[in-house]
Formats: structure tokens, sequence, C-alpha cells
């Protein structure tokens, strides 16, 4: 009832803010009128009791319409899309408290709604393009409880119950974008498709971050990432791949580039090696023609010649303030820093 309260608050808050103060350039007229169907004026209102209706035209061409009881906002507050009678946003309240909010499309036809109940328990139903259901979730504590999915057909294709089961994303055209694994009303894997109905990616999650490997595919079916994450951070090599052929390694420990990154040609030859300590560039990056390499040297992030990425190492190992040391190379000067 609390999230309730403080919703109800932080919206009624935005909405007299835009809407109540027609000093505000994006104010272009404002009416208000009693709940008894008479007109006032502005002062007439801000000097009684709210009750009734404050119509409120934006430059944008939106009319928000908010009504009032008592002095808050109850009934529905309304935001029409730009010069249309047609409305955008429905928020529907009782005594200042938000209990369903309703988002529909250019012709009018709800998309998605809202429905706040006690005890922090939440309704979201979706529509497609001609107003069949979608989905219907319910939450608890913002974890997902029950629901129930369907094909364009209306007829029913995945479902929760208790917390655990299948959850099945379609967009209101009735394309296919994702299956989930629910289990204790928390998301634990994802496949995502592509437009062909072709797996387009594998997932797993831990505390609703990124957890195991991640699998990327082609609309054909073909593999082309392929990666593993630890908690949300990439852990171990990242590889991408082009025609079933290996064009790319990239070395991660939690979550930062560590180690030899490569590139390939498809033909498997090596077209670039360079390496990584703590994401920062660290060694040699070379480029491979096919005449001849381009070396590049780095120290910790830093571009520098070979002698100086000697002397550099040479000098870490016996440094005791290190953190000094390595502010001394960054804030070095580039052309000396390149020096042989």
């Amino acid at each position: 009832m609390k999230i309730l309260k403080m919703l109800s608050f932080l919206t009624l808050v935005l909405t007299l803010f835009a809407c109540n103060d027609d000093n505000n350039s994006n104010v272009v007229s404002q009416n208000y009128v009693h709940k008894y169907g008479f007109d006032m004026s502005k002062n007439e209102w801000q000097s009684r009791t709210k009750e009734g209706t404050v119509i409120t035209v934006l430059e944008t061409g939106v009319t928000v319409t908010n009504n009032y009881n008592n002095d808050t906002l109850h009934g529905l507050t309304t935001y029409s899309f730009p010069n249309s009678s047609i409305l955008e946003k429905i928020y529907d309240y009782d005594n200042g408290t938000l209990i369903k909010e309703t988002h529909q499309d250019e012709a009018g036809i709800p998309y998605r709604e809202k429905t706040y109940e006690p005890d922090n328990k939440t309704l979201i139903t979706l529509w497609d393009k001609v107003g069949v259901p979608i989905s219907q979730e319910q939450y608890e504590n913002n974890a997902l409880v029950n629901g129930k999915y369907f094909k364009p057909n209306n007829e029913l294709e995945a479902s929760i119950e208790d917390s655990a089961g299948t959850r099945m994303k379609r967009d209101r055209s009735g394309e296919l974008l994702y299956k989930d694994t629910i289990k204790k009303g928390k998301l634990k894997a994802r496949n995502t498709y592509h437009s062909n109905g072709q797996i387009k990616s594998t997932m797993t999650f831990k505390n609703y971050q990124l957890h195991g490997e991640q699998i990327n595919y082609s609309d054909k079916g073909d593999v082309i990432l392929n990666q593993t994450f630890n908690t949300g951070k990439l852990e171990g090599l990242k590889t991408a791949y082009r025609n079933n052929n290996t064009i790319s390694e990239i070395p991660f420990t939690n979550g930062l580039k560590h180690g030899t990154e490569k590139h390939f040609k498809e033909n498997g030859s090596l077209l670039a090696q360079i390496h990584w300590e703590n994401d920062k560039k660290h060694g040699s990056e070379r480029i491979f023609h096919d005449n001849d390499t381009h070396i590049k040297w780095y120290f910790k992030g830093k571009a520098v010649s070979l002698k100086k990425f000697e002397e550099f190492s040479f000098r870490e190992k016996l440094v005791a303030d290190k953190t000094s040391f390595y502010e001394m190379i960054d804030n070095m000067d580039n052309i000396k820093a390149l020096q042989e």
C-alpha cells in the first residue's frame, strides 16, 4: 500500500507541476469547470476547494484533463494525442490513489493496462492491434505470480501458475519476440527469436542479471556469438563467428578485457592481436598485413614506444608507490611517451 501511495503522490506532483501553472511556456490555455458544470476563473479555482475539472492545452497540441474531488485527483486524468481528441494515456484515481493506468494507440485501441491492487499486487494486460489479448499477468511485490499468454487467434499458448512456468512475448502484430522460463516469480532463462521464427539468442539469468552462457544465432541458425556471464559481468572468452568461422576472441575477467584479444580472417589467419590488462591495452597491438606487421605499444593504456614500455616494465617492479607511478605515466606528454 505504501508503494501505491507513493506512486499516487509522485503522479499528482508531476501532473500539478505540468498542468496547473499557466505561466509555464508549455501551456497554451486552461479552463476550470466546477463539478456542477459552471466555469470558474483561475483565482476562483485556487481560492476554493478543488471540485471539478481542469482542462489544459499544451503547445504540443496535447490536451490534459484532470478531475478533482476535495482537492485530490479523483476519477480520470487523461492525455490526448497531439491535436487529436483520441486519448493516449488514461489514469484512474480514487481520492488521490492511482488505481489504473491505460495506454492507447492512435486508433484509440488500448494496448497496455496496469491495475494497482492492495498489498503490492498489480495486474498487467496487453492487447494486439485489433484488441485481442496478448497477455495477462499478475505480480506481487514485483514478482510474477500468474500469467496467461495467447496466440494471435486468442488460443492460450503458455502460462505461469504459482510463480513458475513459461512466458511468451509477442508484439502487437503477433510476431514472437522471446520465450522466458520463470521460477519462483523470477526470470531464469530467455530465448529470443528472429522474425522468421529462428532462435536469435539463448541466455540464462541469476537475480535478473545475465549469468551463464549466452549464444547468438543468425536468422539461418548459425552461431555468431558465444560469451559467458557471471552475475552480469563477462567472464572468459567472447567469441564471434562469421560463416561458421571464428573471427574474434576477446578474453574477459570480471567484466574487464584481460588477456590477448585476437581477430581472424575467415580463412583462419591472424588479422590482429591486442594485449589487455584490466581493460587497458598493455603490451603490443599487432595488425597483420600481407607483407608486414604494424606494431604499437601500450603501458596501462598509454601509447608508448617499445623502449619506454621496457623501461616502465622494469621500473614497475622496483617502485613501492605504484599508484603514483601509473599516474606519472598517464600524465606524460604523448610525444615524450612515444620517443625511442
